[in-house]
């Protein structure tokens, strides 16, 4: 081999090493400098038995016992199911997850949402309790930066907590939980005249107070609606100004296990319709078009 092609093949080998140490460890060092040990680290889901959210002066609190969530305050309603799926979810990573320092200037963490503006989170685990500001999202919309509240520190963390944190309904929307194939008897009652249909031989009939035809598609299509239903709105839950102390119109689906009675109220200017179940007297808001489908299949029943 000639002096020159050694010189070559020296020069060679040392830029392939330095490229190895661009790419590899030399890269790894300057990002580990961003990164700090996760202050959540230790929280652990499964041990998790209270979070406690203040979201612009409003606290919610949720408590867990075994893998049910109750919501505090609210003894009537209980907890949206896909929010408390996305929740343990979240609780799950964080833990785990990396957290890289984005500024360690207090004054800069209004620009990050992390100081008083930034929903407050607790979360009691056994007799440890993890702190944290959830701020803005980030650019990508796909990390969150977050801060110990008595911290200088700002960090990014690669998930999103806005979504979940930052929900302003907790409460289960769905108005009923039942089979409609199990329904046994439908009962409508207006302000002047009731009647009913029921499943005979497994064929719905018109029971009482007189017989017409009712066809098994019209009556499904009813308790279709009926078992779908969910609030657009859960409000406050008095009867002022609701028209449900009327009961214009209250429907009744009986069967194996249930029996789900549900009263209307008025209808808003905002195309909204109160609604109260018989069960738990618990109020919701329901869309005018739902309340006007429900109407016209009730009619087309007839």
């Amino acid at each position: 081999m000639s002096k020159k092609n050694l010189i070559l093949g020296i020069i060679l080998i040392i830029l392939a090493v330095f490229a190895w140490a661009w790419t590899g460890p030399l890269k790894n060092s300057q990002e580990k400098k961003n990164q700090e040990k996760n202050f959540l680290a230790g929280l652990n889901a499964a041990q998790v038995d209270k979070v406690i959210i203040n979201n612009a002066g409003k606290t919610i609190e949720l408590d867990k016992s075994g893998d049910s969530w109750t919501l505090a305050g609210e003894k009537k309603f209980g907890v949206d199911k896909n929010a408390i799926s996305s929740l343990n979810s979240v609780l799950s990573q964080i833990g785990a997850a990396s957290v890289e320092t984005v500024s360690t200037n207090v004054a800069k963490k209004s620009s990050f949402g992390t100081d008083d503006q930034g929903l407050k989170i607790e979360v009691a685990q056994g007799g440890t309790n993890f702190n944290f500001v959830v701020g803005k999202s980030t650019p990508d919309n796909s990390g969150t930066y977050i801060s110990s509240p008595d911290a200088s520190k700002t960090y990014q963390i690669a998930i999103d907590l806005n979504s979940v944190f930052g929900r302003g309904e907790w409460r289960d929307s769905s108005i009923f939980s039942f089979i409609p194939e199990r329904s046994e008897k439908l009962r409508f009652q207006y302000p002047t005249q009731q009647f009913a249909v029921e499943k005979i031989n497994n064929k719905w009939a018109a029971a009482k107070p007189y017989k017409f035809s009712v066809t098994d598609d019209k009556v499904a299509a009813i308790l279709g609606v009926l078992a779908n239903l969910t609030a657009a709105q859960i409000p406050t839950q008095t009867f002022a100004n609701t028209g449900l102390e009327k009961h214009s119109l209250i429907i009744q689906a009986t069967g194996g296990g249930f029996d789900n009675t549900l009263m209307f109220g008025d209808c808003t200017k905002d195309n909204l319709c109160y609604v109260k179940t018989a069960a738990s007297d618990n109020i919701y808001l329901i869309s005018k078009t739902d309340h006007d489908a429900l109407a016209k299949k009730m009619a087309d029943l007839k």
